[in-house]
């Protein structure tokens, strides 16, 4: 997993529901009053990606040792695999637009006027990792049939859970009153440290804690992310409209 933020800034690269807009306000606990012991299976139940959603705007900054990029995102997502993902400068003008699903990937890069097109194979190759992943990004607790579970205890209201996902391994921390993933980091094959994922200042939207500050750092790669999301519609039932641009130059991403 070299970097599980990549397919959001693949843009960058290469060029009857609930809306509120988040308060700051830190929560103390879950809002749904979960039966405490099953702390694993509480925070499945507060995954974003249990349902559709629309991140309205969310603000995001690139950190490298070249210096600071700023620009902002929306992101769309139906059940079960799909993502659409706008990328707009901070003026509001759109540069990049992404449709993932379960099987490819489509850009269109209107700065540049050209149409990338590839597989799910691409994110293995490229990133060390499939769209599988990509709820992580959103505080999801994300397991695997080949997880071990039915042990785990809280410590001080914490609990460590360490788990390889299609041949990653994820150590996750959460936060046992909240019933939601704290932090996520994972090892590489040295047994290091590789990009690790900070989730802050929860807030509710209809009954879900959803992070309002996501932060990516990446030691090896010198790069960190920081996501601050401000407006979500949670549950969301629209449609995801991707137009593949008129007279774009076609790029395979292989």
């Amino acid at each position: 997993m070299r970097k599980i933020a990549g397919i959001i800034f693949l843009g960058l690269v290469v060029t009857g529901c609930s809306v509120v807009r988040s308060s700051g306000k830190t929560l103390s606990d879950n809002p749904n009053n979960f039966i405490k012991g099953n702390v694993l299976g509480d925070t499945e139940n507060q995954n974003i990606t249990n349902s559709g959603f629309f991140i309205q705007k969310a603000e995001i900054e690139v950190l490298t040792s070249e210096g600071n990029n700023k620009f902002t995102a929306n992101i769309k997502f139906e059940k079960p695999n799909k993502y659409l993902i706008s990328l707009r400068s901070r003026t509001g003008i759109e540069g990049g637009r992404i449709l993932i699903s379960g099987d490819s990937i489509q850009m269109n890069d209107r700065i540049n006027k050209k149409l990338y097109l590839g597989t799910s194979g691409y994110l293995i190759k490229k990133y060390g990792f499939s769209q599988s992943f990509l709820p992580i990004i959103f505080g999801d607790l994300i397991l695997d049939k080949n997880c071990e579970t039915g042990g785990e205890r809280c410590m001080g209201d914490k609990l460590i859970f360490g788990c390889q996902l299609k041949g990653v391994l994820l150590n996750y921390v959460i936060d046992c009153k909240r019933g939601k993933v704290m932090s996520a980091n994972q090892v590489n094959s040295y047994n290091q440290p590789g990009m690790n994922i900070k989730y802050k200042k929860f807030f509710n939207v209809s009954g879900i804690l959803i992070p309002k500050i996501i932060e990516f750092n990446d030691s090896q790669y010198n790069i960190g992310v920081r996501i601050k999301i401000m407006k979500v519609q949670l549950p969301w039932t629209g449609n995801l409209n991707f137009i593949p641009g008129r007279g774009y130059e076609l790029i395979e991403l292989l």
